[in-house]
């Protein structure tokens, strides 16, 4: 079971003032990709087409709502921002993390190789996946941290299959290993290995930061996942922003249902500005092993790894692209 720590940090991140629907919520969307999107809007900010900017990122906001990117949102809203604000394009990306590219189609499934692991200490090394959930500045993060048989640890691979594996960002995988209780990891490209005591924890262990580590399974199988969730994100800056909440509802028949809100605020010395939308979308869901596939009406298909946290029947908890998602 998570602890309670971690229990009280998402209380509070999906009840610390999450932002009320908007009246002019859009609830379809079809047209080009949100990144195509960032990339026009951007390129009408350079050349000072600051109206024609604004109307690009709420498109684009419209598109990464359409298949449920919390990173995009975010982007395209702090673009929106800035495009209003008459600030520079690198302005506008430095704000908030770059988006993810928007995921087009069906997806094709992870190819072929050796079983993923679920996550267990093996004496006191850990291997195979972990969910992993910190806090840094006032700010809260869930990440999913997979140890490899092979000696390699991965933070937010975009999959568990060798393939996808080996295409995690570089900074985001390094070499692995365990001295007495200390948990020692080389990042690729660090000039020095983040090292740290681990110290036990029913389930799992804390480690560096204060990051707190669970081992996680696969789900037994699809019913588990059938009811209502809620799940969100946080990040403040002395500069302003950013909180996205999301609702996930799975049905028995293999439907399901999902909304969004997105709000940032910017803060200068002399105002407060905050802007923000919402969206509602649903279509089909599909559980695979590891994977949670959901396509859209429009057949647009978001494929992440996905797991529940905990080893209840019962699922309260569990995560799926990037977002860890509470029963309600």
């Amino acid at each position: 079971m998570p602890s309670i720590f971690f229990r009280l940090g998402l209380c509070a991140l999906l009840t610390g003032g999450l932002a009320t629907p908007r009246a002019d919520a859009q609830l379809a969307y079809s047209g080009p990709t949100g990144s195509v999107l960032m990339q026009k809007a951007r390129q009408q900010q350079a050349a000072g087409d600051r109206a024609g900017a604004v109307a690009t990122f709420q498109r684009a906001y419209l598109a990464y709502t359409s298949v449920d990117d919390s990173d995009g949102m975010t982007a395209a809203l702090a673009g929106k921002k800035a495009a209003e604000s008459g600030a520079g394009a690198a302005s506008a990306a430095r704000s908030v993390a770059a988006a993810r590219p928007a995921v087009a189609g069906k997806a094709a499934p992870a190819p072929a190789g050796a079983a993923p692991l679920a996550g267990r200490m093996e004496g006191n090394k850990p291997v195979g996946l972990f969910f992993v959930t910190k806090s840094v500045l006032g700010n809260f993060f869930t990440l999913s941290y997979y140890f490899a048989p092979n000696g390699m640890a991965y933070e937010n691979p975009p999959g568990l299959s060798a393939a996808e594996l080996a295409a995690t960002r570089a900074s985001n995988k390094g070499r692995y290993s365990v001295s007495g209780s200390t948990l020692i990891i080389a990042w690729t490209g660090s000039p020095k290995p983040e090292s740290a005591e681990m110290h036990p924890l029913k389930g799992g262990f804390s480690w560096s930061l204060g990051s707190i580590f669970s081992a996680v399974g696969p789900f037994r199988g699809p019913a588990q996942l059938v009811g209502s969730f809620e799940g969100g994100s946080s990040t403040y800056t002395p500069m302003g922003g950013a909180v996205v909440s999301k609702s996930l509802t799975f049905r028995p028949d293999g439907t399901y249902s999902s909304g969004g809100v997105a709000t940032v605020t910017s803060v200068t010395e002399r105002s407060v500005a905050e802007t923000g939308g919402s969206s509602q979308a649903g279509g089909r869901w599909k559980l695979d092993g590891w994977f949670l596939t959901l396509t859209d009406a429009q057949g647009r298909s978001v494929r992440d790894i996905a797991y529940p946290v905990g080893t209840a029947a019962k699922v309260d908890l569990f995560n799926f692209n990037g977002t860890a998602y509470s029963r309600h």
